[in-house]
């Protein structure tokens, strides 16, 4: 099976990872289920490799340095890297994620492998 990295975009921002602490407690209930429910299913088909939601606050590193860097809303809000025998497949199993529910989206990539 290959690797493939999905990431995370959009949705209620409410419900972002920085965000989660700030929302209302059963819609927390209700975002962090639906996760922990989707996440153990791909646990179970040993689909699952690795993944985090990203927080906001980081660093830019360039050619003059290093600074504080906020990513905006925009950007990921997370990821994981899944096994699948396909692209199509990979599609798939990201069309279930809790995101597409939550109004977000879901891009998808081949992870480079050595052989």
């Amino acid at each position: 099976m290959k690797k493939y990295m999905l990431t995370f975009f959009g949705g209620n921002m409410a419900l972002r990872f920085d965000n989660l602490d700030k929302a209302e407690k059963e819609a927390q209930q209700k975002h962090m289920a639906a996760w922990g429910e989707w996440m153990s299913r791909l646990i179970k088909a040993e689909q699952l490799e690795i993944g985090y939601p990203l927080q906001s606050d980081g660093k830019r590193i360039d050619a003059d340095g290093t600074q504080a860097y906020h990513f905006p809303d925009t950007t990921e809000g997370g990821f994981i890297v899944i096994k699948a025998e396909s692209l199509d497949r990979a599609a798939e199993i990201a069309q279930s994620s809790p995101i597409i529910e939550n109004g977000g989206y879901v891009l998808i990539r081949p992870c480079g492998e050595t052989k």
